[in-house]
């Protein structure tokens, strides 16, 4: 059983010889398994039995463009980024303060670019008879939304029922879109949608805004990729606390929850695999705040180990940790989720 199959099996609850595994290096971590195997930072997630070979073709991939602490770049969308610790974040909100007529005149990325797919289509090249290649749109909708407008302008907006933030949502969805069917026209497998709606302790906008704004925009891109592909598998990434919504995402039509982080409030992976897991396939795993930087290799790899056994029970399992690895995991640790 190769990688593709084993990810397709486990999504349609059939037998695996394993679970699929999706383990997020941050851009250290690759550079160290990198140099302590001899490999290139390209071979590391085959090295370490990664299944799903994903990049990015959205605004969420300018967080781990490489640059120096204090470093700033502008990006394609207008937006000024700054280098702080292990991301870049915005720190200029190209739209703020403009009327509905400017948002809707502003200049938006050419969705279909060819240099946009150029990564993804190295992967096809690469690994697409092998592995499950996965295209990643995130954000979607709400935070190229507030890295545009800045996040207080925004949420007043939607709360207020401005015309700003209908303009603003309706353009991003329909980039969106466009970005996926440039896509979906490739061999890709899963079209991965997302924006970080939650905090540790809840959401950052109220589940009633969300299913107000976003929901029946999520639903017009879900309409729209499966109309290009009926068949096609839809990923959803959100950190924190999304307990709310996630019934939600499973009667819109999602696939694949990412990452259901158990250190959120309401965000307990069994309790979801329960009520959901014949719908939703989680990927999910290990906690990456605490555990993982501080336990032992022997305690990560029982850990793992049971984490598997139980989240795996009838299929529907991708396994992963609950963000990307960051330095301050020690990489015996790593090799411990693997052995």
């Amino acid at each position: 059983m190769n990688s593709k199959q084993r990810v397709y099996n486990s999504i349609q609850r059939r037998a695996v010889d394993r679970s699929p595994r999706f383990i997020w290096l941050g851009g250290t971590i690759t550079q160290m398994i990198s140099e302590k195997e001899g490999i290139s930072p390209e071979e590391v997630n085959a090295f370490i039995g990664n299944d799903i070979m994903q990049t990015w073709l959205s605004i969420n991939g300018q967080m781990e463009i490489e640059k120096n602490e204090g470093e700033t770049f502008t990006d394609e969308w207008g937006i000024t980024w700054k280098r702080k610790g292990y991301y870049n974040s915005p720190i200029s909100h190209p739209l703020s303060g403009l009327s509905a007529e400017q948002i809707a005149r502003y200049p938006f990325p050419e969705a279909c670019k060819p240099e946009r797919f150029h990564i993804l289509d190295v992967l096809i090249s690469k690994y697409g008879k092998t592995h499950f290649i996965g295209a990643d749109i995130s954000g979607s909708l709400f935070e190229p939304a507030y890295h545009l407008r800045g996040m207080e302008e925004l949420l007043t907006d939607m709360l207020i029922g401005e015309p700003e933030a209908e303009i603003l949502l309706d353009r991003i969805c329909e980039f969106t879109g466009n970005v996926a069917e440039e896509a979906l026209k490739r061999e890709v497998d899963w079209i991965w949608l997302g924006d970080d709606v939650g905090t540790q302790q809840g959401m950052i906008l109220s589940p009633e805004l969300w299913r107000k704004w976003l929901k029946p925009r999520m639903v017009k891109l879900i309409k729209r990729i499966r109309s290009f592909r009926k068949d096609a598998v839809i990923a959803y990434h959100s950190c924190g606390a999304v307990r709310p919504i996630v019934g939600d995402l499973a009667e819109i039509g999602i696939n694949v929850l990412n990452p259901v982080q158990e250190s959120a409030v309401g965000m307990d992976q069994d309790e979801i695999k329960a009520k959901y897991g014949n719908t939703l396939t989680l990927m999910c795993g290990l906690d990456t705040q605490q555990f993982l930087p501080s336990a032992n290799p022997e305690a990560v790899k029982k850990a793992a180990a049971e984490k598997n056994r139980k989240l795996s029970d009838g299929g529907g399992y991708i396994m992963a940790v609950s963000h990307s690895l960051q330095p301050d995991v020690p990489l015996e640790n790593i090799y411990a989720l693997f052995a």
